[in-house]
């Protein structure tokens, strides 16, 4: 026999704004999978780099800065006013270490949308952003075509440098006042002391840096003097 009594159940259903027709309603997902991740003049600049490149490096493409950099504000308002400037730009090209993923250079390629005002502003921001940060930013015009001549002219100096520096491993050693709480030397925000748990090294102190793991700067305490480790 059929009743129209909703039930205790129901009740709550209707206060909630929750109908049957609620509940057996599919969520639509109104997502395709896109065929130009890569415009062609990426795609053909992307095939040039990939055979300048040597293989101690990677190349990841279309990559948001607020993955590379990140905000070292403490003030919570100052902190979104600053992430909102990164949070939806992106740099065409990204170049990576193979071994750790360390950015190493990043890559623009400008098309004639960069001589508006709104973009030329833009530029400006994100050179200023690579330079702050000490990461090598360089721009190509935007074409359809590239010769390995002119890409591996720009990147030679940069990636010659890196070879150089991941081969020799040679710490740079930085000496700190031992009566005043450091600075780590890449974000300026404080070091705290730590000990190692573990390993050959336990029981031993280190300064890490407040900001990690965004930041993985360290310090190591030899002879009463502190040096960073680079």
């Amino acid at each position: 026999m059929a009743t129209d009594n909703p039930g205790c159940l129901g009740f709550l259903f209707r206060i909630f704004g929750i109908t049957k027709s609620d509940k057996n309603k599919e969520e639509k997902f109104p997502y395709k999978l896109r065929d130009d991740f890569l415009s062609p003049s990426e795609l053909s600049f992307f095939n040039i780099l990939s055979q300048v490149i040597p293989n101690q490096f990677i190349i990841c493409p279309k990559v948001s800065l607020q993955d590379i950099f990140f905000v070292n504000e403490k003030d919570k308002s100052s902190y979104y006013s600053y992430l909102n400037k990164i949070s939806r730009k992106h740099v065409d090209f990204l170049i990576c270490s193979a071994k750790t993923l360390q950015p190493v250079c990043g890559i623009e390629l400008d098309d004639r949308s960069h001589g508006r005002e709104d973009r030329v502003k833009r530029d400006e921001f994100v050179n200023q952003l690579f330079k702050t940060a000490k990461l090598s930013l360089i721009r190509f015009t935007n074409k359809k075509s590239y010769t390995l001549s002119e890409v591996e002219e720009k990147l030679h100096s940069i990636i010659f440098h890196h070879e150089a520096t991941d081969i020799k491993e040679t710490p740079i050693e930085e000496q700190f006042n031992m009566n005043q709480t450091p600075l780590c030397p890449k974000c300026q925000a404080p070091f705290v002391l730590r000990t190692v748990k573990s390993g050959s090294n336990k029981g031993k102190q280190f300064y890490g840096c407040t900001n990690f793991p965004r930041c993985r700067e360290i310090a190591y305490i030899n002879d009463d003097q502190i040096h960073t480790i680079k």
